[in-house]
């Protein structure tokens, strides 16, 4: 079982003193810049995500990557999935011989694997229901994270 952060502890209600790590470095929440690496799909989910969890008191400096990665995956997934949902989830191919076959488009495994990405990635910002149920709500909350998660994943639909 991997080790939880001790803010994410507090959160959840299961912080103990008997486990508690005095070296733990502690961050303060921030929104990181935009990577301008990112495309315009992934700087759209990187700004509605770093804002969702900087109001959840989640998001440091220290995940910058982490969520760049998140949202690099997301772009990937949406884009895989448009060309999926426009063209089939298969194609046509002719061998040398001329004979015709039915295979899966290179997408379809784009966007298996990008979902991957994306739910693992989820559930590390707790932004699955099973996640988030484990951790509870801090008082200064500007919003409920539920309806801007549910906004973020229908924004682009």
């Amino acid at each position: 079982m991997k080790r939880l952060p001790t803010e994410l502890k507090k959160q959840r209600g299961t912080l103990r003193k008997d486990r508690l790590n005095e070296n733990e470095p502690k961050l303060p929440s921030v929104i990181p810049p935009i990577p301008t690496w990112l495309s315009e799909d992934g700087q759209k989910a990187f700004s509605e995500l770093s804002t969702l969890l900087h109001d959840m008191s989640v998001l440091t400096q220290a995940d910058e990557l982490a969520l760049t990665l998140l949202c690099d995956a997301y772009s990937e997934y949406k884009n895989s999935k448009e060309v999926v949902n426009q063209l089939g989830a298969t194609m046509e191919v002719t061998s040398r011989e001329g004979n015709s076959k039915s295979v899966i488009r290179p997408e379809v495994q784009i966007a298996n694997q990008s979902f991957v990405r994306v739910f693992q990635l989820l559930k590390e910002f707790g932004l699955t229901p099973s996640s988030r149920a484990k951790v509870n709500a801090i008082e200064n909350s500007v919003g409920t994270p539920d309806v801007k998660i549910e906004n973020f994943f229908n924004s682009g639909e």
